[in-house]
This record gives C-alpha cells, structure tokens and sequence, in this order.
C-alpha cells in the first residue's frame, strides 16, 4: 500500500493527464475517469497515513500492552474518524455522493448504544451507517467481513477500536467473536452489521430463496415477496442481541446506489446527480423478542419492511438503464 501511495503521488500528473484524455476521447464532459483516479489516490493516502500512524500509537500503549485501554482506543477511534470525514468529504465533492437523511429517521438514531442493521448493495454503502453515526459523534464498531483485513488499515486500527473481523464461512467462530462486542459499549456506540452478509444481486436472492423454500418453508413464505434485499442471516444478529441486551436496535435502509451494479457502474456516472435517500427506524430492546425463532420473524419482518421501502423509493427502471443513459447523454 506504501508503495502503491508512492505511485500515485509521484505518478499523479501522468494519471489525471490519462484519465482526463480518456474521458475526453469518451466523450464524458463531467470527467468521470477523472474523479475516481482522484478519489482512489486520496483512498490509498488515508490508508497509508493509517499505517504509519498505527507504530506510533502502538508504541504510546506501552510497545502494545496497553491497546485495549480506553485511552488507546480514543487515540485509534480518533484516527478513524479523521479517515472516515476526509474520504467522505472526497465522496461528495467528486463523486457526489451526498445523504439525504428523512426527517422521522434522525430521531430514530440516537441515543446509544444501538444495534445498526443496514441492508448492503454496493461497496459505498459500507461506510453509512459509520458516516452517519460519526456526523453524531458516536464511536462505531463494526462487524465486518475477514477478508477486508488485506486492507492495512482496516487491520491496524479497526481492529483496536473493537471491530470483529469474522470469516463468511465459519459460523461457530464468527458467533464466538461477536459474543466479545459487549466490553466498553456505553450510550455513545453503535454496533453496525450488515444482516444479508454480502453485497444484493439478484441471482443471489432468486437461490437464497429457492434455498428457504427447502430448508425452512416457513421463513420462505415469509420473505417470498423480497425484490431488493437478500434474505438476512439470522446468527450474527442474534449473537449481538445476546451479547448487547440492554440496546435497542436501529435498521436504515437507503435507495440511491440501487442502479449501480458495481463500484464501476458508479465510477461511469459520477457526479450521482441525485443525493442516497436515507431512512431509519427503532425498535427498544424491550419489543425485541427473547425465544429465537421469535426473534428469526422479528428480524425478517424488519427486512420486508426494508424491501417495501426501497421498493416505494426507487423509480429506476433497471440496475444499468440509468447508466447506460447518463453515458449516452454525455
């Protein structure tokens, strides 16, 4: 990664020279090519700010013994936010991506601690839920998928500022790690997972519901009208349940990144013209059910509710339609 910022940096006149000739010859006036060579030259200084700055906070903590104090981890979290506010910033001044959070769902958010579970469409919306809770000055842990660990600084100080890195398919270890999320959980943290445990595909939801039909009728009749989110993996919410009582839980759904398929699709029509539309309710931890099998059709009924939502909020007429347009208008 220092390497690559190194590349960047230095080869940076050469790259916006490219990428402007690119768009230029695409016939793109808004520069796209432009924006994200920007946007990923900025990802890979953050990241490798993060990697030098990690040995020095390491070294404050006693040479490592004391990582798992609160002052260690104020130092760490204070580091994330400074990452998470420029590269959001960078989001919205190239890419523009911006948030446009309703009304009703700013006073569901707060106050602490809470649950966040967020539907996952596209690698952008990773970040949302901690975006949202930073603007409100919130501590985030996350859980997050082990192989984001190839990224240094998600290793380096995510980790020490209690996020749990799970592996997507050893259930048993996963649970055990998530069991732990409980230590220093006070009434301004927020525990962010994403419940579908991968990005939404179609092809993904026509066999995870021919799946449910099989396995558990049920649970399949009951998601069977899903049309935008994948069916939610019970295990990981019921461990923070277990592991987090006393915190009421938070779902945000948003729509807006619904037509871009992949990270690329985005990259093609950026500037987003239109801003993520940003929603939000709460359930008290005291309406959460305790028996699990009340708790598996709690969680799907939250889901549904998540669909019905997008569904009422998202006009566009197919995942790549609107792309292929802007790009004809351009």
């Amino acid at each position: 990664m220092l390497a690559a910022t190194t590349v960047g940096v230095v080869g940076s006149p050469l790259i916006i020279t490219a990428a402007i000739a690119s768009d230029l010859v695409m016939r793109r006036r808004r520069l796209p090519t432009v924006r994200v060579a920007l946007f990923a030259i900025q990802y890979a200084i953050n990241d490798s700010v993060e990697i030098l700055v990690a040995p020095v906070l390491w070294l404050l903590a006693g040479f490592g013994a004391r990582l798992d104090h609160l002052t260690s981890i104020r130092r760490h979290e204070r580091l994330q936010a400074w990452s998470v506010g420029v590269m959001a910033r960078r989001a919205e001044r190239l890419l523009g991506i911006r948030l446009d959070i309703e009304q009703g769902a700013v006073d569901a958010l707060t106050p602490g601690p809470v649950i966040v579970l967020c539907r996952h469409i596209n690698i952008v919306d990773a970040s949302l839920p901690a975006l949202i809770y930073q603007r409100l000055g919130y501590r985030i842990r996350g859980v997050i998928m082990a192989e984001l660990l190839a990224d240094p600084g998600f290793d380096l100080i995510y980790r020490r500022t209690g996020s749990v890195f799970i592996p997507r398919d050893n259930g048993p270890e996963a649970l055990a790690l998530m069991r732990h999320l409980h230590d220093g959980i006070d009434r301004s943290t927020a525990v962010v997972i994403f419940p579908e445990g991968r990005l939404f595909r179609p092809e993904l939801l026509t066999r995870f519901l021919a799946k449910l039909d099989n396995t558990n009728p049920e649970r399949g009749r009951r998601l069977a009208g899903l049309r935008h989110v994948l069916p939610p993996r019970p295990g990981g919410v019921i461990a923070l349940l277990d592991s987090i009582p006393h915190a009421d839980v938070v779902t945000i759904a948003h729509a807006g990144l619904d037509q871009y398929g992949s990270f690329a699709d985005l990259a093609r029509a950026a500037p987003l013209d239109d801003p993520i539309t940003v929603t939000a309710w709460r359930t008290p931890a005291t309406d959460i059910p305790i028996d699990t099998d009340d708790r598996v059709a709690w969680l799907d009924e939250q889901w549904v509710r998540v669909d019905q939502w997008i569904h009422d909020h998202t006009t566009d007429p197919g995942p790549r339609a609107r792309v292929e347009t802007r790009r004809r208008a351009r």
